[in-house]
């Protein structure tokens, strides 16, 4: 009876895998309705001919499966079930989706078995035997797409360890770095590894303009396809990044698949970078979250050793150039004078006072009394002249195309306004000081410059303390200053 039930099934089977159409038209419609997001995998953006199709194949191997001696290669079924369901995974399509869909297809066998057995002998046992056969297939085909969920998760797990791994580089890398080039090079040679691309540039703003400062894996002239950090006739943004990263991050199409990222830190645009390959490449969510991280990663990078190239080169507490600073200035002004035959001052200044009011007010008024000073020289010259502090109590002006006048004019203006200061008790005690005033002659280094305006300078202090003792004489005795 068992031989019988197994002819008749078999028989069945024949038949309705060779005309499986009517039964695909049904399932596909099935499935769309109970599981729409299985659309998302066919070709053309979801195409219910695709599910059609799909589903009219599909029926056709299940209803073959029925047969005892059915020679279908199952193992090259479950393996591509494996692989599609990854690729489910990938398109974010739940599980339980994709096991609903296979549900379908069961029902709808079944059923069509059971309208065609019924009032047929042994059909009960042939049901039976339908049952058990296609549950074993069923079954391999559900254990293939947990599976291949396995494979993705693993993917996107050793994926997000390898992003984990190249931020930690680029963080500790980055931390040791001041060199900006070498803060773009790691950033882009790091990238590029995580996310397999061919090549990228990163681009750093100077004024208001962007300067290529490092690229990886471009010929010369391929650059420009990058297009720095404006969408141009070669490139489109497809995709914009969101999430907490600071950096916006667009996914950009072209000539280059590529992912173009801003370089911002507390809200201010300090680069640009773009990653990318000539390969086809759809950019998932997370490699567009991973540039926007390691952007930030750089621009804080960038932010820290402008920062300290301001440190290395102003006086901590007035901002103005420190003293190696502005030795460096005055041998350039001295050399560009030499050359082209050109003007040239140099104002040395003095604060008369420092030490009086460290010892009667403390330290902290005598700092303010020094910013106050630093302030009103550098309102009082020119934006090509370069202030610096010396020393202690010691500035100095290097003023290119000047003379001893116009160095002298500065020097009236900013004690007049130190005197308003001082009369209005603007300033945190009264503030004074002496000046030497020296002009460039042709031979003459910077140095033999500054030793002349020196001595001007000691000059005016002991006339400006001498003055200064007559005055207080001439009150003690009550007789007009």
């Amino acid at each position: 009876m068992t031989e019988r039930a197994s002819d008749l099934l078999g028989e069945l089977a024949d038949r309705l895998s060779a005309d499986s159409r009517d039964s695909g038209q049904v399932v596909a419609e099935s499935v769309r309705t109970l599981e729409p997001e299985l659309l998302r995998m066919q070709r053309e953006g979801g195409s219910i001919d695709d599910l059609v199709r799909t589903s009219v194949g599909f029926l056709e191997i299940l209803f073959r499966s029925l047969r005892a001696d059915a020679r279908v290669p199952w193992q090259h079924y479950y393996n591509l079930a494996r692989v599609a369901s990854s690729r489910y995974a990938e398109k974010g399509i739940p599980l339980e989706s994709v096991m609903e869909g296979l549900a379908v297809f069961r029902r709808s066998v079944m059923a069509r078995v059971t309208e065609e057995l019924a009032g047929r002998e042994y059909a009960d046992e042939a049901l039976l035997l339908a049952q058990s056969r296609l549950g074993d297939v069923v079954e391999h085909l559900n254990s293939s797409f947990i599976r291949g969920y396995l494979d993705y998760t693993e993917q996107r797990f050793t994926a997000r360890q390898r992003e984990l791994n190249g931020l930690y580089q680029i963080a500790s890398a980055l931390g040791r770095s001041l060199d900006v080039t070498e803060i773009a090079e790691v950033g882009l040679r790091e990238t590029l590894k995580v996310l397999s691309l061919q090549a990228g540039a990163v681009w750093t703003r100077e004024g208001a303009r962007l300067i290529l400062a490092k690229t990886v894996g471009l010929q010369p002239g391929e650059e420009e396809e990058f297009e720095s950090g404006r969408a141009g006739g070669r490139v489109r943004v497809v995709e914009i990044a969101s999430g907490p990263a600071e950096s916006r991050v667009d996914r950009i199409a072209g000539e280059w698949s590529a992912i173009r990222a801003e370089l911002r830190t507390k809200g201010v645009l300090l680069g640009a970078m773009t990653v990318a390959t000539r390969l086809p490449r759809t950019f998932e969510p997370s490699d567009l979250a991973f540039v926007a991280a390691v952007a930030d990663q750089i621009a804080v990078a960038l932010d820290r050793a402008r920062q300290h190239t301001r440190e290395a080169r102003t006086d901590y507490l007035t901002g103005l150039a420190n003293r190696p600073e502005f030795e460096r200035a005055i041998d350039r002004a001295v050399a560009a004078s030499e050359r082209h035959k050109r003007r040239l001052a140099l104002m040395m200044i003095d604060l008369d006072n420092l030490k009086e009011i460290n010892d009667q007010h403390g330290h902290h008024i005598g700092d303010e009394a020094i910013r106050v000073l630093a302030h009103e020289l550098q309102r009082a010259v020119r934006a090509t002249d370069t202030c610096g502090r010396l020393g202690g109590d010691e500035f100095g002006v290097a003023m290119p195309d000047a003379d001893e006048r116009h160095a002298n004019e500065v020097g009236g203006r900013v004690r007049a306004a130190l005197e308003e200061l001082n009369r209005a008790g603007k300033a945190p005690v009264p503030v004074e000081f002496s000046i030497g005033v020296v002009a460039w002659r042709p031979g003459m280094d910077w140095q033999a410059m500054y030793q002349l305006a020196d001595k001007a300078l000691y000059v005016d202090k002991r006339r400006r303390h001498a003055h200064r003792k007559k005055i207080g004489a001439g009150r003690a005795q009550g007789v007009p200053g």
